[in-house]
């Protein structure tokens, strides 16, 4: 299980890490068992062509069975899939619903993106409240680009009442991980 974690570590931190053909074995017994984890490192080598073949079909097949056991990170990723269009016709519908139960399951990067999604009425009306919602709870997880635009609605009264201590709380938060966007806000 550990070599399985390392490689979920390498395919998401270091998108341009190699997975060793060992790696890509391992991952494909346990996708094969059901494991959702294996299920879900496999689906995300497919995706970005580490150590196998780049194909986004084997990539959605895999994701699916690794998000109907519930893994969060699957169902992030099928949702961006279906942004996209990459494996089958773009559905912002599906790729709502998936981001969104990802969210639920505080995946904090699902998080961020069901707020773009509610900011840019993608698959949804647009509905600041609810972006400042998801925003939060990504920014509390520590997601430095969900504090920074938090802290923009909070300076504004985007979605939500307008104050300027919050704003500059969530920029402070952003501005300690390098966020240049929260940096240039506090020094403004």
């Amino acid at each position: 299980m550990k070599k399985i974690i390392t490689l979920l570590l390498m395919l998401t931190i270091t998108p341009f890490a190699f997975a060793s053909s060992e790696l890509v074995e391992y991952a494909m017994t346990l996708a094969k068992a059901g494991d959702a984890e294996g299920q879900t490192a496999l689906g995300t080598m497919y995706i970005t062509g580490n150590g196998v073949e780049q194909d986004f079909q084997k990539a959605k097949f895999w994701l699916s069975k690794a998000a109907e056991q519930g893994r969060a990170d699957a169902q992030h990723n099928l949702g961006l899939m279906y942004i996209q269009g990459m494996g089958a016709p773009a559905d912002l519908n599906k790729a709502f619903n998936f981001i969104e139960k990802a969210a639920q399951g505080s995946h904090a990067g699902a998080q961020f993106n069901l707020a773009r999604m509610y900011e840019n009425g993608i698959g949804v009306k647009k509905d600041y409240t609810q972006a400042n919602t998801w925003w939060r709870k990504a920014a509390e997880q520590g997601l430095a680009e969900a504090q920074f635009n938090l802290g923009v609605s909070y300076e504004t009264g985007r979605g939500v009442e307008q104050d300027k201590k919050a704003a500059f709380d969530w920029y402070r938060k952003a501005a300690a991980q390098g966020h240049e966007g929260a940096k240039n806000n506090l020094r403004q």
